[in-house]
């Protein structure tokens, strides 16, 4: 039996990334038992199996060959570790280039018919929106179709519009059949930044297409950029002639990427506003971060989950407008807000309160959600605040942009978010700093205590990289001065709000 020190000292892993490998089902979940005459006076210790090392390498091994998390999970259910069997990737031949809007508007009948089989289109399945019924499909790792909706091949909203269940596949000759103006570049870049984010081998994805589609395919494939793995994303597109306007919806499976098609409701077009010119700025950003959405994931079902994020959503956009913060760009699990030297109170001050009612909001929907599901698990929402004179401007066209700070603030905050653990708050010493001394008379902040209890040490700071030793943090941030935000004061005449009031 191995503890989980152990496995992170043998094999190199982060323990951010055995905790990724045992929600994915790669890795067993620990045996608790009482710890062992080596192990300390902890009173206990999860202990996994002897053959997790073998386990891990073989993991890592086909990672490096371009292999899915799904597919590893299924090459480890069917073989031991003990002899792992050796990966087949996919061979693919050279593709000439093609640009991607040179693919014909509609692709030839022939075209749609997959050589490996499918698996069948389910016409039950429903997915269940606030809105009502929406299109859903869901993808392998390859892009091939494994079941969609009778609303998926009904709606106008969806690429797989008109498609019977034999002409299934691969989803993407049915993205470039769709119309340029109806949005095909931004769903066709949208589903390969998914797979990008599975990891799946251009070969995998190409393998069903003729070959002008795959080397169109194959060029827009290049140049996605390898991104940060999001439980859920979000596509807006904007409507024309050829399709109304839609909003979309990526969901990540273990087994694949649930699709989710919904209407969008559009005024009247106009002509376009001008969009504001950037302008450097003094501005405090907030960053928050539900812990381990991916768990959470898992333990509920998809309307469940999308009901979630929208309670919590709702309940900090209430605290970040009542303090005169303006969202940012949300993504999934992640959602920003800036605080701007505007309108009454202090900016930095304003962020304070933010961010100590969005973890107490947390709180109250935490417990709602314990009553409602008769489970143990903590919502946790961590934050990261810090602040600078930044550039600050709106990002797309000025009607459906949204605003966007660009520079160091903004990536320490995200960092400090990310970095952060069981609903914490972490701040820059650089922002303390600057926060009015009569108002930083109310703060009570501090780091970890160094003899291994609970405790705080009040008042000072410490290095990232120290504070937050369970968590992967960049380089460049390590020495960041930060501590946590531990409660505010009031004066006698200004009762404390309340979270999510």
């Amino acid at each position: 039996m191995l503890t989980s020190k152990e496995i992170i000292e043998r094999t190199g892993i982060s323990r951010a990334t055995l905790n990724n490998y045992i929600a994915s089902g790669l890795v067993p979940r620990p045996q608790v038992l009482p710890p062992g005459p080596r192990d300390g006076a902890a009173p206990r210790i999860g202990y996994f199996p002897d053959d997790t090392i073998a386990r891990i390498e073989v993991i890592q091994r086909l990672k490096r060959e371009g292999w899915t998390i799904s597919r590893i999970a299924e090459h480890l259910s069917a073989h031991p570790p003990a002899a792992p069997e050796s990966p087949v990737t996919p061979a693919s031949a050279p593709i000439a280039s093609l640009p991607i809007a040179s693919a014909p508007a509609r692709v030839p009948a022939a075209a749609l018919a997959a050589p490996a089989p499918a698996s069948p289109i389910d016409p039950a399945l429903r997915l269940w929106l606030p809105q009502g019924r929406g299109a859903a499909y869901l993808v392998d790792h390859g892009l091939r179709i494994v079941w969609a909706n009778d609303d998926a091949r009904a709606s106008g909203l969806s690429p797989l519009a008109g498609v019977t269940r034999e002409g299934a596949g691969s989803i993407l000759p049915h993205l470039l059949a769709v119309d340029a103006a109806g949005g095909r570049d931004a769903l066709l870049r949208f589903h390969l930044e998914m797979a990008r984010q599975r990891s799946a081998a251009a070969g995998d994805l190409l393998r069903d297409l003729p070959q002008h589609h795959a080397a169109a395919v194959e060029n827009v494939y290049r140049e996605v950029r390898d991104q940060e793995p999001r439980l859920v994303s979000h596509l807006r597109i904007p409507g024309s002639a050829a399709a109304p306007a839609r909003l979309v919806y990526a969901v990540q499976f273990r087994d694949g990427v649930l699709f989710v098609y919904g209407a969008l409701a559009e005024e009247a077009p106009s002509a376009p506003a001008p969009q504001a010119a950037p302008a450097l700025t003094p501005v405090a950003v907030l960053v928050a971060t539900l812990q381990e959405a991916h768990a959470l994931w898992v333990r509920l079902t998809a309307q469940e989950y999308f009901e979630l994020l929208n309670e919590i959503w709702a309940e900090l956009d209430r605290i970040f407008r009542r303090h005169g913060g303006v969202r940012g760009t949300q993504s999934g699990e992640v959602l920003v807000c800036y605080f701007l030297p505007a309108g009454g109170g202090s900016y930095l001050w304003n962020a304070l309160l933010a961010a100590q009612q969005s973890r107490d909001a947390l709180r109250q929907v935490s417990r709602r959600w314990k009553q409602r599901k008769s489970w143990d698990v903590e919502l946790s929402m961590n934050v990261g605040l810090d602040e600078g004179q930044e550039w600050i401007g709106g990002m797309g066209p000025a009607e459906q942009g949204s605003l966007r700070v660009l520079g160091d603030a903004a990536d320490r905050a995200e960092q400090l978010s990310r970095a952060s653990r069981l609903g914490a708050i972490l701040v820059t010493r650089s922002f303390l700093g600057k926060v009015a001394p009569e108002e930083l008379r109310r703060v009570t902040y501090g780091v970890p205590a160094t003899d291994g209890s609970d405790g705080r040490v009040l008042f000072t700071f410490g290095r990232l990289a120290d504070i937050a030793p369970a968590s992967p943090v960049s380089g460049r941030f390590a020495d960041l001065a930060v501590a946590e935000l531990l409660d505010l004061q009031f004066p006698h005449n200004e009762p404390a709000p309340r979270g999510g009031a």
